[in-house]
């Protein structure tokens, strides 16, 4: 009897594991190459600059509406009711975007794209955690973790080939290909469930409803913070006041209600809130290869995105499937503190020869720190997920989850905004103080301006070959400017390298748990 089971049983795990993986890359995929993809899209919609920034804004802060809630959301009426219609939806909305013009019906279908997008992780991590052996949860995470290298290296290259190649409409028709997919590994994935209506009479639709917007207010300032430099502007000021008082009536509705759906109580304990610490300084640290790395080789080096990917594309699939493997044997054997000390020693050492850099570097210089980041990456986040995951009972694991898209999302592209905000100040800091040494009273500065314009030049007057000269010379500087304001980002990130180390070493040992077991 056992054995006539078994085949279906090994099947819908199969299915699972799949639906992690896809549902999880897609989201991050759709994320990044709407980013990288950006100009094309302002030229395809014919938009402003201030426009294409609210489009991409509203494509991706909604995500934190539904997100924190999902798990919960299935829990009550099971996968199948949850996730296979938003699918559906996400699919013909993605068809449906490149044939808009109307700028406002473009904010409210990419607003719903993005609320669906927000579902996909946690809905992909709620049928492993429900359909999956005990025993086979970490190969789940570590397919969860695994869309964070994939959206930052083969994202970039994906972006870059459809807009050059076979059109920038893919940008978006890519997930009306993957969302059908990942419907049928849901669909099949999962059993049939009833709804839970133990849990659905206790419902705090208030404190989901308060959490989320407060969640997607912060997120609106955050995206918009870098563009409209942060608290000069009123409109970032109100968002982050709002967030904050919207906050503080979520904490005080949490106190009241009988059944409190995520209060914050939860992250009163010592492993938790240092493995949370710990996924912070990883997302620092992981900007290495995110942001710093693609952001040097478009402005410094003037490649375009798919020249980015081209290391990238051909070799990030054996790289995925060594750092996976890697990470799940080292949770498995020496745990998760000894995990996290190799993961974050990957970010340090990455970030450290990041700091060599000059504005020679290109492609073949920062391969090893590509390596070491999709390592460290891998190793790290998915060392401190088992951490936080082994502390908590399972049954607060739904109140635990609503509190992970916080770092997810919001602790992302705060990093993320931070760094953009301090590489541009950095940047113009450095550009005066070169221009500082470079003035007109610089001994020999004439004959350098003139002969730095006349290179390539033929048949130009001296005064021509200065004023190009000039140019030239604005160039190398703003040029070098850039390259210091990008050392300062790597010592930040090893800064976070660091500091990782150190709350690693304050960690408690984790207790015994199925997740971190070895599968018999």
């Amino acid at each position: 009897m056992a054995e006539a089971i078994n085949p279906k049983a090994n099947s819908r795990q199969w299915f699972v594991a799949f639906a992690v993986l896809m549902a999880s890359i897609l989201t991050a995929f759709d994320i990044r190459t709407a980013g990288i993809g950006l100009s094309d899209l302002r030229g395809a919609f014919g938009l402003t600059f201030d426009e294409g920034a609210w489009l991409s804004t509203f494509a991706t802060a909604p995500q934190a509406l539904a997100a924190p809630c999902v798990g919960w959301l299935v829990a009550v009426f099971g996968i199948r009711r949850v996730m296979i219609g938003p699918s559906v939806l996400y699919t013909i909305i993605s068809i449906v975007i490149p044939f808009t013009r109307d700028f406002e019906i473009l904010l409210a279908l990419h607003a719903v794209r993005g609320v669906i997008m927000g579902m996909f992780v946690g809905g992909a991590l709620m049928l492993a955690f429900r359909s999956l052996d005990r025993r086979f949860w970490i190969v789940a995470l570590s397919f969860y973790v695994v869309r964070i290298p994939v959206a930052q290296n083969l994202g970039v290259y994906a972006a870059g080939s459809y807009t050059q190649t076979i059109g920038w409409q893919w940008l978006y028709w890519e997930g009306a290909v993957v969302a059908p997919v990942v419907a049928v590994l849901f669909w099949f994935g999962s059993r049939p469930s009833q709804t839970d209506q133990t849990l659905l009479d206790r419902a705090d639709w208030g404190g989901m409803a308060i959490f989320g917007v407060a969640l997607t207010t912060i997120y609106f300032a955050l995206d918009q913070g870098n563009r409209l430099d942060w608290f000069k502007s009123g409109f970032v000021v109100s968002m982050f006041f709002a967030a904050g008082a919207l906050f503080c009536v979520f904490l005080w509705h949490e106190s009241r209600v009988k059944e409190p759906w995520a209060h914050i109580s939860i992250l009163v304990n010592r492993n938790v809130i240092l493995g949370f610490s710990a996924i912070a300084c990883f997302m620092v640290a992981s900007l290495g290869s995110s942001l710093l790395q693609p952001n040097f080789l478009v402005t410094v080096a003037q490649l375009r995105p798919e020249q980015i990917g081209d290391f990238n594309g051909p070799y990030a699939i054996v790289l995925l499937i060594a750092s996976t493997a890697t990470a799940v044997a080292l949770v498995r054997t020496i745990k998760q503190r000894a995990t996290l000390i190799v993961g974050f020693s990957c970010f340090a050492l990455s970030a450290w020869l990041g700091t060599h850099l000059t504005s020679q570097w290109s492609i073949p210089e920062f391969r090893f720190i590509v390596v070491l980041q999709v390592f460290g990456e891998e190793i790290v986040f998915l060392g401190a997920v088992a951490t936080i995951f082994t502390t908590i009972p399972p049954a607060k694991a739904i109140s635990l989850a609503a509190y992970i898209q916080i770092m997810r999302l919001i602790c992302s592209e705060t990093v993320v905004t931070s760094m953009a905000t301090w590489i541009r100040q950095r940047e113009q800091l450095h550009s005066f103080l070169i221009g500082l040494h470079v003035t007109g009273s610089t001994p020999g500065f004439s004959s350098i301006v003139t002969t730095l314009g006349s290179r390539g030049a033929v048949g130009i007057t001296t005064s021509e070959a200065a004023q190009r000269g000039l140019g030239v010379l604005s160039s190398t500087i703003r040029r070098e400017a850039y390259v210091l304001a990008y050392i300062d980002g790597f010592w930040i990130t090893f800064i976070a390298a660091v500091t990782g180390l150190v709350i690693v070493s304050l960690m408690a040992p984790p207790p015994a748990h199925p997740l971190t077991t070895r599968a018999v």
